[in-house]
């Protein structure tokens, strides 16, 4: 995977919640449930920007080290963010002229800090505002694109059947979420297969699998909704099986199931580095919604 070392930036795009920066308290909580009654309301006034965050909210699985806090103008709040370990921090909800304030609060209770994603505009200005204070660089390692579905169009032509994966696919499902974590973030973790597999069946993420001929050929995963907005991801299809149109319908009928399923919104990120994956997504009937970037900082050593 390419990634690029980010210079200073002088400005960024901000977004003006007539609070003056220094007037920012920001508040860590150790609840999930304290956390969630507090930012979910905040995020949910955008729920396809922040299907990251009220996702993992609807799950409730956070590990021990999670991060989450708040930021507060008197007694309201006005900004929240969160960070589930191993992943970065998901900082679509801090007010970009409030990262200052932010930052420095970080960095006392979580210096090693390993990095940030978000919009684009919210993550750069973390990512100045770390390196201020801390000195570290940052790489930005991934960048994405938001998908929101206009009008579904189901691919024709495409030998195979859609179905839901069962506990006899564990094996596979397992097999193809770690060659998906290798091609994705280029590393292997053998035993992180079977903890994504396993968590998103007690939280109720469905799988779905692209037979032909009884043999699943791809995979794709639909998110259980929150707040009426349902992911699709992972989608991965094995190298040898690519190029037969089996990723596209099966994420074309993941979508379908959770249309049928009442779901309004249906969003999926797609790595801008894959020009084709973007052609497919929006041949289906998936509309750009907002760029989101991944952001990694530099171990001083």
């Amino acid at each position: 995977m390419q990634t690029r070392t980010l210079a200073g930036r002088n400005s960024v795009d901000s977004f003006n919640f007539g609070v003056h920066p220094g007037d920012v308290e920001v508040r860590l909580h150790s609840s999930v449930d304290e956390f969630r009654e507090i930012a979910e309301p905040l995020y949910r006034r955008d729920a396809v920007a922040h299907t990251i965050e009220l996702t993992l909210l609807r799950a409730g699985v956070f590990p021990q080290n999670s991060l989450l806090f708040t930021m507060w103008d008197g007694l309201e709040p006005v900004g929240s963010a969160l960070q589930a370990q191993p992943y970065p921090l998901a900082c679509n909800g801090i007010p970009v002229d409030m990262m200052d304030t932010v930052v420095g609060k970080l960095v006392e209770w979580r210096p090693e800090l390993t990095g940030v994603r978000g919009a684009r505009s919210s993550a750069l200005a973390f990512a100045d505002a770390w390196h201020g204070i801390t000195g570290r660089a940052a790489n930005l390692s991934t960048e994405e694109r938001l998908y929101r579905l206009g009008t579904l169009r189901t691919p024709s032509g495409v030998t195979g059947t859609a179905r839901l994966a069962t506990d006899d696919d564990r094996g596979q499902l397992v097999e193809w979420v770690e060659l998906f974590f290798q091609e994705t973030f280029s590393q292997r973790d053998e035993a992180a297969g079977g903890r994504f597999v396993d968590t998103a069946n007690q939280v109720g993420d469905r799988f779905m699998l692209w037979d032909v001929d009884g043999t699943p050929n791809s995979m794709a995963m639909l998110r259980a909704p929150a707040a009426n907005v349902s992911r699709i991801g992972p989608v991965f299809t094995p190298l040898t099986q690519r190029g037969h149109g089996y990723g596209s319908a099966l994420t074309a009928a993941a979508a379908d199931l959770a249309h049928r399923s009442g779901t309004a919104e249906v969003v999926l990120f797609a790595d801008l580095a894959n020009p084709v994956s973007n052609a497919i997504y929006q041949r289906i009937g998936f509309e750009p919604a907002a760029d989101s970037v991944r952001i990694d900082f530099v171990t001083l050593g």
